[in-house]
């Protein structure tokens, strides 16, 4: 089914399941006019692929839906140099397989390519070759933004780079990401893949922060379910095993191995809501995050509730921007750690699970992080002071001076920065 013909309660939810509203009206990418949509000044939700866990995406208001993979691969254009320009609405998996293609790779990608471009800037973006690579956000050139007055701007680093900066990160707070220019890199089909078990999560914490001081490693990933605890190293190539064990193999085409070839529906099963949330702390804090995660996720009533941690590098490129909501801020090396829970649609459950991420946030904070906002986390002015600074402040002018008040106003973010 193309998005065209996806009937318009299909929109009511997003892949945290938690929030149902059903829009008063859906206007989609491509025959939607954002500037003409954004400028009339009506309240507007944002939405990319639906991808977020916390209502985010989710408005009984209008909604303004820029994924549209079937028919974005056309509005690809190829600018020389390792760099493309596509349309938001790309979803990462159509952007891959075009680019390899060409002999071309984009530099970070996350587990779920069937996400929208646009998307993923809008939170930041990190994938197990972030330990190499960084954040999405640091690999694009500019951006095509559409603020509340439905004026369009190409934003980098040099020109309008304030608005670059809030924008990339930014959950859609200061306008519309229409266009985004990347850097790609060289294609290279085969990796070398080291999978590791672990007995104890100290003992793979301690792993983890050894990879993390490495320059040398091009992918890797962790993950801590049902007891188990695996990670996972790698390097791009086919070459002699650096490891030389029975756990090593060459990988062709990583990032679709085991991936669906088509988008996954959006919600969770009827009787289940996903609150996700991943925080990311500088190198050298894993251990004391790990332990307020492991100390709150075995308290009643949380302690029934299905969940799986994972955990990855994030080795920021030098000269990078410092974007004001990211994850991750200035810390050269950072590592997060997702914690992914499956909870029965029940207020009490999820409340109760709600009060747990809450308390992971703040110690989050305190060690220097930062929680990625795609998930589950309950900002409040006094918590988001402590976590950006004088960028809330400037958020609200930002919004204020481009007529933003309407756009995504139901964001913990957007109400953490209004003026008290």
């Amino acid at each position: 089914m193309s998005l065209r013909e996806v009937p318009i309660d299909e929109f009511a939810t997003d892949f945290g399941g938690l929030r149902h509203a059903v829009p008063q009206a859906v206007h989609r990418m491509p025959s939607a006019f954002p500037s003409a949509l954004l400028g009339s000044g009506r309240p507007m939700t944002l939405r990319g692929a639906g991808h977020s866990c916390d209502g985010q995406t989710v408005t009984d208001g209008e909604l303004l839906v820029t994924y549209a993979p079937d028919t974005a691969v056309a509005q690809i254009r190829e600018l020389g140099d390792g760099l493309i320009e596509v349309p938001a609405g790309i979803s990462w998996y159509g952007l891959e397989r075009y680019l390899n293609r060409q002999g071309r790779s984009v530099p970070v990608l996350t587990d779920y390519l069937h996400a929208s471009v646009g998307g993923t800037l809008s939170v930041g973006g990190i994938g197990i070759n972030s330990v190499r690579c960084g954040m999405q956000v640091d690999h694009v050139e500019r951006i095509q933004l559409i603020d509340g007055t439905g004026a369009s701007r190409w934003c980098s680093r040099t020109h309008h780079s304030e608005l670059f900066r809030f924008a990339l990160g930014g959950l859609g707070t200061v306008g519309l990401i229409e266009r985004a220019v990347l850097r790609t890199v060289p294609y290279s089909r085969d990796t070398h893949v080291h999978r590791r078990y672990h007995a104890t999560s100290t003992e793979l914490v301690e792993h983890t922060e050894r990879i993390a001081q490495r320059d040398d490693v091009d992918i890797y990933c962790a993950s801590m379910r049902r007891g188990k605890l695996f990670s996972t190293t790698g390097w791009r190539g086919s070459g002699p095993l650096p490891c030389g064990d029975e756990n090593c193999a060459i990988v062709p085409d990583l990032p679709f191995e085991n991936h669906p070839d088509t988008a996954r529906p959006v919600a969770p099963s009827a009787d289940q809501v996903r609150l996700w949330t991943d925080y990311v702390v500088p190198a050298g804090q894993l251990a004391p995050m790990l332990a307020a995660v492991e100390a709150l996720r075995h308290r009643a009533p949380v302690n029934g509730v299905l969940t799986m941690l994972y955990i990855l590098i994030v080795r920021r490129p030098p000269d990078t921007t410092s974007f004001a909501f990211t994850p991750v801020d200035s810390a050269p090396v950072s590592i997060g750690l997702g914690v992914y829970t499956s909870v029965r649609r029940d207020p009490t459950a999820t409340a109760a699970t709600r009060r747990v991420f809450r308390d992971l946030l703040e110690r989050c904070c305190e060690l220097g992080g930062r929680p990625y906002l795609y998930g589950v986390h309950n900002l409040d002015r006094a918590l988001a002071e402590r976590l950006y600074g004088d960028d809330l402040d400037r958020l609200a002018q930002l919004r204020d001076a481009h007529r933003l008040e309407n756009v995504n106003a139901h964001l913990p973010l957007v109400r953490a920065a209004l003026p008290t």
